[in-house]
C-alpha cells in the first residue's frame, strides 16, 4: 500500500521539515514544544524508551501508554494540517494508494465494523481523510457523514466519491445529529483523544459505538524500537504526527473513566515489513505474512 519508494521520499521530506522546530543541537525549541501529562491518564512520571529524529517516546509508568513528552504545541499541529507538510504525506502516502485502500484496508474495517450492528445505521467518520472508508460504509447502506481538517481530501472526497464532508477539526465541529457509529481512524492525531472521546460518546446514539484503531503500545515493533536503532520507522512512527501510542491498559482505563463497554478488540500489523525495510520474493514474502498473523493473533501487531 504504501511503496518503499514512496515513504523514503515522504520521511525526508518530513525530517527536513520538522527541523525548524530544533535547535542546532537536535533539541527542541521551546516556541514549538510543550512538556504534557500522559494524554491518557493525566500522570506525569514516565521511563524513556527512545529518540528518535530528535523526539523523545516516553513510557507513561501508570497507564503504560507511550507518547512524546515533549510534543508539538497545538498552534505547531495546527499549521502542519492546515499547510503544505501534510499536503505531501498527503498526496504520497494516501492518494497513490486510494485504489489499494478502498479494496482492501477499508473493506476489511467496513467488515469488521459492520459485525457489530445488526443492520446499517447513521456512521461518523472522523478523520476520514478522501473518504474511502465512508464510500464503502455509504455502499452497503449508511447514512454516512465525515470530517476532516484537509482541504485536499475533502475535496478529493466530494470529486471521487460524491461526498459532502466538513472541513474542520472535531474539536470545532458541530451537529445536531446522533450516531450510531463513530469512527476514529487514527486517534492518536486527535489533540486531546480524550476530549475526542468524551465529544463522541455525546454524540451516539444509545446502544452506539466508537469504532477507533490507534498504533498499538504493546507490539514487537515497539519493544524492537526500544532496543535496537531502525533506519526507517515511518510507517508507523511518523515523528511530529504520531505522538501517542495506545496500550491495552490504557484503553482499559479509557471504558472505565467514560462508562463504556469493550465490545471487541484486535490487533493488525506490518511488523516485521517495517523492521526488515526489503522487498522479498513471494515465497519468503508469504512466510513473513503467516508470521505477522500469529503476531496479530496473540496482540502484538503494529495496530
Amino acid at each position: 500500500l504504501k511503496p518503499m519508494d514512496a515513504l523514503l521520499k515522504t520521511y525526508n521530506f518530513f525530517k527536513m521539515e520538522l527541523e525548524r522546530y530544533f535547535d542546532e543541537n537536535g533539541k527542541p525549541k521551546d516556541s514549538s514544544f510543550k512538556v504534557v501529562n500522559c494524554p491518557i491518564c493525566k500522570h506525569w512520571d514516565t521511563t524513556l524508551l527512545a529518540t528518535i529524529d530528535h523526539f523523545t517516546y516516553d513510557k507513561c509508568v501508570k497507564c503504560e501508554s507511550i507518547y512524546n513528552k515533549k510534543t508539538l504545541r497545538d498552534e505547531v499541529f495546527e499549521e502542519m494540517y492546515s499547510s503544505g507538510i501534510y499536503l505531501e504525506y498527503f498526496k504520497n502516502l494516501v492518494v497513490s494508494s486510494q485504489k489499494l485502500r478502498k479494496e482492501h484496508l477499508e473493506r476489511r474495517k467496513v467488515a469488521q465494523l459492520s459485525s457489530l450492528f445488526e443492520s446499517p445505521g447513521k456512521l461518523l467518520d472522523v478523520g476520514c481523510g478522501s473518504g474511502s472508508l465512508l464510500k464503502e460504509c455509504k455502499d452497503i447502506g449508511w447514512e454516512v457523514y465525515g470530517v476532516d481538517p484537509s482541504e485536499e481530501a475533502v475535496q478529493i472526497a466530494k470529486k471521487t466519491y460524491g461526498l459532502t464532508i466538513d472541513q474542520c477539526t472535531f474539536e470545532s465541529y458541530e451537529t445536531d445529529n446522533k450516531f450510531d457509529c463513530i469512527v476514529f481512524i487514527g486517534i492518536e492525531h486527535l489533540q486531546d483523544p480524550m476530549g475526542g472521546i468524551a465529544k463522541a460518546k455525546r454524540l451516539l446514539n444509545e446502544n452506539g459505538i466508537i469504532f477507533f484503531e490507534a498504533p498499538s503500545a504493546d507490539c514487537l515493533l515497539m519493544n524492537h524500537l526500544s532496543k535496537y536503532s531502525v533506519a526507517i520507522t515511518s510507517r508507523y512512527i511518523e515523528a511530529g504526527r504520531h505522538y501517542l501510542f495506545f496500550s491495552r491498559k490504557s484503553i482499559d482505563l479509557i471504558c472505565t473513566k467514560f462508562d463504556l463497554s469493550l465490545e471487541h478488540i484486535e490487533s493488525n500489523g506490518l511488523d516485521l515489513q517495517t523492521i526488515l525495510f526489503e522487498e522479498f520474493d513471494d515465497e519468503l514474502t508469504n512466510k513473513i505474512i503467516d508470521i505477522q498473523v500469529t503476531l496479530n493473533d496473540v496482540g502484538l501487531g503494529d495496530h
